[in-house]
Formats: structure tokens, sequence, C-alpha cells
């Protein structure tokens, strides 16, 4: 079958009508029979009074009918309306004219009073026999028992139904037919606006567009923003790999320029081969800290919230295997409620370079506080500090300094925590650095929850 939505919904929209015109139909057909039958028993029973009313017994006990009845098709041959009248021995003591050649029984069982309607095949043709018993009274008032019968051919039923029949599924069907014509136009403008997101994402595929347009429907705005969000996404990851090859060009010409100038020397010294070494080192670094930036990736639109409490978990269990000589107290304080929209490897780096930097400076604890405040929308505070020696106020924009060259960083921090400042930067958070109550290093940050 078609993929298309709009077949698919078609399709889908055109069985349900026709199951419903089609029942519709069976059940206006079914009332109709019904309703066409009803009113052949009420004709016959009509039919049945007026000869009752006309029916006489003489003194002597004998039926005397009218040659002539008031509904003349009783007095014409293969009418299909026909009447008898049997006495209590259920012998027939009269029968209209136009019974002539047809012969029927009487019904033994019938009492006085009571009807009963009789469905008959035979070779003439469907019919509906309508029997009564009556007691009529002579002028000695003496009763006598009779059983009236009337019968009429269903022919003309069964024609009127087939006519009603014929139209009625003529007209359902033309119905049908416009209700499908109908249908395919409002759901092709109904899905104009999906089209018009096609266009647009080519448009945006050709360069011709940045961002999806707001003139969608209420439905679709969502996707259209979180595809635009999707895109801002993308592009800043890209623009970041661009930028972050550019910076390690431009960071690796003077180590290189040095190596390039010993290397050219005849004989290398201990000075120069602890040249070579811190160049190589600085080299390394940066390269490290270039691909952490890079891979950064900031709110991840399409993923499942964190759990940070886990994270927090894996890291603190594997820094303390790392500094199990220092023995450091951890004190952790995590909200268990927090979801945060984040990509995982980023959160490994932010949390994995703050807790490094505080177990390798802590002397005897470490705390950690994750909360959800409100600032004007919620946000994620981080708190991490330690009772280390701290870093000096001169020393904290030369730490965090973005795109900081290797061999321009503090001595004994490296580069983690420029890359956290990366990190923080690109999740729009704020990074802030505070004496701790515990004696040393205080970092606060706060990053919206996207």
């Amino acid at each position: 079958m078609n993929s298309s939505i709009q077949s698919r919904l078609i399709f889908s929209a055109s069985i349900i009508l026709f199951c419903f015109l089609g029942l519709a139909g069976f059940v206006l057909d079914t009332a109709y029979q019904k309703g066409a039958q009803t009113a052949l028993n009420d004709r016959l029973q009509i039919h049945l009074y007026s000869i009752l009313g006309k029916a006489e017994v003489s003194k002597n006990n004998r039926l005397v009918m009218p040659s002539n009845l008031s509904e003349p098709r009783f007095s014409q041959v293969y009418s299909g309306l026909y009447a008898y009248i049997f006495n209590h021995k259920g012998d027939v003591v009269w029968r209209s004219s136009s019974s002539a050649g047809e012969t029927i029984q009487a019904v033994s069982n019938l009492k006085p009073g009571q009807k009963k309607y009789i469905q008959n095949q035979s070779n003439g043709g469907a019919s509906v026999e309508l029997h009564y018993k009556a007691i009529l009274d002579n002028a000695f008032s003496e009763p006598s028992v009779f059983e009236f019968v009337v019968i009429e051919s269903t022919s003309g039923v069964d024609n009127q139904i087939a006519g009603f029949r014929y139209v009625l599924w003529q007209w359902l069907g033309g119905i049908g037919l416009l209700l499908i014509i109908i249908q395919f136009w409002i759901i092709r403008m109904n899905l104009k606006p999906l089209r018009h997101i096609v266009e647009d994402l080519e448009k945006i595929q050709t360069g011709d567009a940045e961002h999806l347009g707001n003139h969608y429907s209420d439905e679709l705005k969502d996707i259209a923003n979180t595809l635009n969000r999707l895109i801002d996404n993308e592009r800043t990851h890209l623009k970041r790999y661009r930028n972050t090859l550019a910076d390690l060009a431009h960071s690796l010409k003077t180590p290189l320029s040095v190596l390039t100038g010993i290397y050219e020397q005849t004989n290398l010294d201990k000075a120069d081969q602890k040249t070579i070494e811190n160049q190589t080192l600085i080299m390394k670094q940066l390269v490290d800290y270039q691909l952490q930036k890079a891979a950064a990736k900031g709110h991840q639109t399409l993923m499942l919230p964190l759990n940070l409490e886990s994270i927090i978990n894996q890291l603190t269990s594997s820094l303390d295997k790392v500094y199990i000589d220092k023995k450091l107290t951890i004190t952790t304080n995590i909200d268990k409620a927090i979801k945060f929209n984040a990509e995982k490897g980023d959160m490994f780096e932010l949390f994995g370079n703050l807790l490094d930097n505080a177990y390798k400076w802590a002397n005897t604890s470490v705390r950690v506080d994750l909360q959800m405040v409100n600032n004007n929308g919620q946000e994620l505070r981080i708190i991490i500090e330690d009772d280390g020696p701290g870093i000096l106020t001169e020393e904290i924009d030369n730490v965090l300094q973005r795109g900081i060259r290797a061999d321009e960083a503090t001595h004994g921090h490296g580069i983690g925590l420029a890359v956290v400042n990366e990190l923080v930067s690109l999740y729009g958070g704020s990074l802030t650095s505070l004496k701790s109550s515990l004696g040393g290093q205080k970092w606060i940050i706060l990053l919206p929850n996207a």
C-alpha cells in the first residue's frame, strides 16, 4: 500500500465511509421492508373488517354475502386479492370471484376472536393470508362460527421494495462518491502545512533559508520549533568544529616552530631535550583541550533527560579509587528528582573536570550539591567545593580563559577548568568562583534547563 499519509487517510476514511453507508443502507432497507409488510398486514385487516361488516346469517343459519364488495379487486380474477369464508366444519361457504382456481385450507386450531397471519409460498408466487374466526348471530340470536380469510399477493410489495432498494443504493453510491471527493479535498488542504514544512526544509538544505517559518498550524508549531532548535544545535556544533580546527592550527604554530628550530641543530644538549619534552606535552594538551571543546554538543532536544545522580556516583566511585591514598570524605546533596536535558558526554566532562580538580587539591573533604532552583525559569545549580588551598583570585581569569594555550595554563590546573568554562558557556549558563566555607575553592554553576 502507498506509504504517503494522504493515501492512508483517504483509504482509511473511504473504508469507514463505505462501512457506514453500507450499514445505513441495510438499516433503511430492513426498516422499509418491515414498513411495507406492516402496511400489507394493515390492508388485509381493513379488507377483513370490510367483509366482516357485509356478512349476515339467515334464519336457517346460512351465510349471506352481497354480490359485489366495496373493493373491486375481489371481483377480478388473478387480481392478487382473494377472500374466503369457512364454516365451523372447515367447508368453504363463500369465496370471492377473484379466487377462481385458488384453493386454501382453514386453520383448525383458531379460536373465536383470534386472528393469524400466514406467509404462503406457492407456484403462483408469495402471498400473505389473514385468518380470523368470528361468531355471527342470526335474527333469533343463534350463534354460528365462521372463519374469514383474506389473501393478498406480495408481488406488489416486492416490486415496491425492489424499486426503493434501487433508488436507495443509487443515492447512497452517489453520496459516497461525493463524500470521497470532499474527503480528498479536505485531507489535501489539511496536509498542506506538512508540505510547507518539507518545502521549507528543502530551502534550508539549498541555503535559501536558515530556519523554518512560524506560519504553520498550532499542531505543527512545536514540531517546527523543535526542528529549528535541532538545526541551530547542529550549526553550532559544526561552527565549533571549524573554530576548533582553526584554533588548534594557530596554537600548534609556536611549539612546531620551536621543535623545527631544535631539529635543525647538530647536537642536542639536556636543555634542548627538556624543551622538546615540554613542547610535546604542550601539543598533547592543546590537542586534548581542542578535541574536548569540539566534542561538546549542548542541550539535546531529541534525547531523554539525564539522571545526574548516577553520573556523579560513577565519577566519585572512580575518583575514590584514583585518590585512595588521600582518604577523602565525600559529601553529596543531590535532588533525586532532577532530570536535566543535556548530552551525557558533556555532563561527564563537566563534572569529571570539576571533581578531579577538587579531589586533586582537597586535604580531607569534598562537597557536591545539585538542586533545581527557580530564577526566572528552572535552572540547575551545581556547587562543588573542597578544603584545599584554593586558587588565587588573580589566577581565576587565566584558568578559565577560553582558547587558552597550554603553555599559558596555570600551573597545576591544566586545561580542565577551561573546558568546564566552555561547556557552561555552551549551555548558556554561568560559572562563579568563591572561597569555600571548607577553606578551599567553591565553584557555583547555573545551567538553564531547556
